[in-house]
């Protein structure tokens, strides 16, 4: 019946009505809000002599948008809508009404008034003015009082049959379309389904759906959704025709489709499939996300002064923020990969998968998709900016209307985004929680949401040969195996507890973590891999030798104070070297005969400053490599960047050696001479300064030059997490700055406060650096922006040979071939959707 719906002329009679004439008839409908009585029961009077084309030329004429209804009937959308509640709410108590009656006056009308709400909700979601997905949310009118009672009635349900029906399509004079073959099956199944038991479900965003049972439909009796098009969109030949070519298009058998919704039957203004029971993938997700196990208020936090507490409960929400939901993450992951292999199974895509277009089973908790085809938006066949939904759809499908094979893959990382950090605002780009913690999915994630359809899968590469889904189930298994190895120790529920308990954990588990993933990639058979290795053997060498320079030399200081204490522990073995050497009791051999004359030991009150400060230094060290640098490294830059290669190199030399600074700096000091620690503090900043400037280089550099190549994974705008550690570099430039002018100071004898000079130094060592900057979300903020910085620099050089396909989506273009053949993995475009 094609677009032949577009032109109301052809339903006989009067020809298309002028503006003047939709304005008179709908000012008829408004006259029976007038208070005058007498005024309203003859506008009832003539409604009731309207066919059913009249009021389908009325519905069809009506403003899609708020503005344009109170331009051309001078009054707003929101009280008509209002005042006509009240009238159909009052006339139905006040009638006694005839169920077999379609053109009763209050079936129409009150069907007008569905179609003006579902246009206020259409309006809202096309327009965007709402900040989340509306399918999370509920509606912003009732539609439990109005909606719902509306279909409820049977007059209603009367007029939606009549005004969808096979009548309302089809003219005496009007020829038959292209689908006129399949145009009795299609009826067919609009016959059986009861009309009786109609039950209103949802919104769309151009479409009402409704539910009721049909006997025997493909052989037994069903539960089906009704998609029914708002009548001002029917005025569009492309959605007509969508909607008309569903069932062609996507009609697929039942044992083909397990993860898509089954269509029975399609025609130019109504979709007949299966419903499914069950929430959307947007419900969902927001209930589980509530669901996380939150941080219970600890008795210590409810006896701060509530200045202190307000601060504290502040970071905590900060910090469930960052809590990348790696279960949520599995359960999407898995579900929309086994969803989209069924497409991939009969050579379609989806092009609109949104959480909206994802209904999650009641019964088996699969995922169906749903609304099949490029969405209306998108074709400009209605007027809108997207909706919240947009972000969900590959950039090439906004601009031109259609899609390379990999739009869905853009949508698959969005939702993996959605679903791994749900309480994170979303703008297109992979949070900074995934970066700081999970940089193994981040970089998954990164190479399926590339704006630039052929750099999609650019790192992970499947086999061009194979279908794509299944090696993107493996290969998702394969990183959530390495995450859940690495996350073994970590606490994943932020709260007090955990912070203080962290704060006990100088290496903050990162050894531990890269063993146990080595181990993972081993037994994958990945850890030699170049391109997904990650330089994982390189990593577990560097956080091992920290943790041994940590430990190696924390017992020195530990063992040389508690000689300052006397104490001994009853050291049987020192006492048998002690005998082998010849050495004094009192001595340890060989260690002591390092130390210069005028280095005593024991002595408690000469040798506290040097004991205080190298032990929280050594703290410091370890946090600082452990927690910022143990799991990345800016090696994946490779070589042939230029400049970029070359500070990459530099920021790596400068990380690896803040693995052992500390041992070759304190050791010497506790055991050679005590005196010399105002110089090794000295050079400790020094070298901590120059890796933060270095780091700082690094970072900013990658930046720029993936922006300047357009790569889409980087935001154009401000990073602020890189922003703050660039701020870390001119800090600790001042501390070093002060701490040599204090050891300047004590070398001419102008500072004499020696011990007040010492314990400022553990003081900052212990809080600032130790406790705060490199413990919970400040050091989150470094790993985030230098794990950004340098996946960015790894996705430039496996980008920068790659063609962008440009505005002209060159990736759409060619004739249709197989998913599993096409190197590049290209389709053909496919419908529009039914939202």
């Amino acid at each position: 019946m094609g677009s032949t719906l577009s032109s109301p002329d052809q339903h006989g009679g009067q020809g298309v009505p002028s503006g003047a004439a939709t304005e008179e008839r709908f000012a008829t409908v408004l006259l029976l809000l007038v208070p005058d009585q007498s005024a309203s029961r003859a506008a009832e009077s003539e409604l009731t002599a309207w066919s059913d084309r009249d009021w389908k030329r009325l519905l069809m004429d009506l403003p899609t948008d708020a503005s344009s209804f109170l331009v051309r009937f001078e009054r707003p959308w929101d009280a008509v809508i209002e005042d006509l509640h009240q009238w159909w709410t009052a006339a139905r108590h006040r009638r006694v009404r005839s169920d077999e009656d379609p053109s009763s006056v209050l079936g129409y009308v009150g069907f007008t008034l569905l179609t003006l709400v579902s246009l206020r909700h259409s309006d809202e979601v096309r327009h965007g003015r709402t900040q989340a997905d509306t399918a999370a949310l509920p509606s912003t009118h009732d539609c439990e009082g109005i909606c719902r009672p509306l279909v409820a009635e049977p007059v209603v349900r009367a007029a939606i049959r009549t005004l969808y029906g096979p009548q309302a399509g089809l003219g005496d004079d009007q020829a038959l379309s292209r689908t006129a073959t399949n145009e009795r099956p299609a009826w067919k199944e609009w016959e059986k389904a009861r009309f009786d038991e109609l039950t209103f479900h949802r919104h769309g965003t151009t479409s009402f759906i409704l539910t009721g049972t049909a006997e025997e439909v493909h052989g037994r009796a069903s539960t089906y959704a009704l998609k029914c098009l708002l009548h001002p969109f029917l005025r569009s030949a492309s959605v007509v025709r969508s909607t008309d070519d569903y069932m062609a298009e996507y009609g697929q058998p039942t044992e083909k489709l397990k993860h898509v919704v089954r269509v029975w039957a399609s025609s130019p203004n109504w979709i007949l499939m299966d419903f499914v029971e069950g929430e959307t993938l947007a419900e969902h997700l927001a209930r589980r996300a509530d669901e996380a196990p939150a941080a219970r208020q600890s008795s210590l936090l409810r006896v701060m002064p509530k200045r202190f507490r307000d601060r504290m409960l502040r970071r905590r929400r900060a910090s469930e923020e960052r809590v990348v939901r790696v279960d949520l993450l599995e359960e999407v992951g898995r579900a929309l990969l086994a969803a989209l292999a069924d497409l991939e199974r009969v050579d379609l895509r989806h092009c609109d998968l949104s959480p909206s277009n994802i209904i999650v089973n009641a019964d088996s908790g699969e995922y169906v998709l749903i609304d099949l085809g490029v969405n209306y938006l998108y074709v400009h066949a209605v007027a809108g900016q997207g909706g919240p939904d947009a972000g969900y759809v590959a950039p090439e499908v906004r601009r031109s209307g259609s899609g390379a094979y990999t739009s869905d893959l853009f949508s698959l990382g969005q939702l993996l985004v959605t679903a791994a950090a749900p309480k994170r605002h979303q703008d297109g780009f992979v949070p900074d929680s995934l970066y700081a913690e999970t940089p193994i999915l981040a970089r998954f994630i990164e190479d399926l949401v590339d704006g630039e359809p052929t750099h999609r899968l650019s790192l992970f590469r499947p086999d061009p040969a194979e279908p794509l889904y299944p090696q993107l189930r493996t290969l998702l298994d394969e990183e959530l195996a390495g995450v859940q190895a690495a996350r073994n120790d970590r606490s994943t529920a932020p709260g007090l507890l955990a912070d203080l308990v962290g704060l006990f954990r100088p290496l903050s588990g990162a050894p531990g973590s890269q063993w146990r993933l080595w181990k993972v990639r081993r037994r994958q058979g990945l850890y030699r891999d170049p391109s997904r290795g990650m330089h994982v053997r390189w990593l577990l060498f560097w956080a091992w030798l920290s943790g041994a320079a940590w430990y190696v030399a924390a017992t020195i200081v530990l063992w040389w104070w508690a000689r300052d204490l006397g104490w001994d522990w009853g050291n049987q073995a020192v006492t048998a070297l002690s005998r082998l050497s010849g050495a004094s009791p009192d001595t340890f051999p060989y260690l002591d005969d390092l130390r210069q004359p005028d280095y005593r030991v024991p002595d408690l009150v000469a040798n506290l400053p040097a004991r205080m400060v190298c032990l929280s230094f050594l703290l410091v060290c370890a946090r600082y490599y452990q927690n910022l640098f143990a799991g990345l490294t800016p090696l994946v830059t490779g070589l042939g960047q230029g400049r970029l290669s070359r500070l990459a190199v530099l920021a790596e030399v400068h990380m690896r050696l803040a693995t052992v600074v500390g041992l070759v700096l304190v050791v010497p000091t506790t055991l050679v001479q005590q005196a010399w620690w105002p110089v090794c503090t000295t050079i400790g900043m020094v070298v901590t300064s120059l890796c933060n400037w270095t780091c700082r280089r690094f970072a900013q550099t990658a930046v720029a030059e993936a922006r300047k190549a357009g790569l889409s994974t980087v935001p154009s705008g401000r990073i602020a997490e890189l922003e703050e550690f660039c701020r870390w570099a001119p800090s600790s430039t001042f501390y070093t700055f002060t701490v040599a002018v204090i050891l300047v100071c004590m070398h001419l004898g102008v500072a004499t406060d020696l011990p007040v000079y010492a314990a400022g130094v553990t003081l900052t060592n212990a809080v600032l650096f130790y406790g705060i900057k490199c413990s919970g979300n400040s050091a989150a903020d470094v790993r985030a922006a230098l794990g950004r910085a340098c996946l960015a620099a790894e996705r430039l050089r496996h980008t920068r040979h790659l063609v962008s396909s440009g505005p002209a989506d060159a990736a759409t273009s060619g004739p249709l071939s197989s998913p599993s053949r096409s190197p590049e993995y290209r389709a053909r475009p496919q419908g529009t959707d039914l939202s």
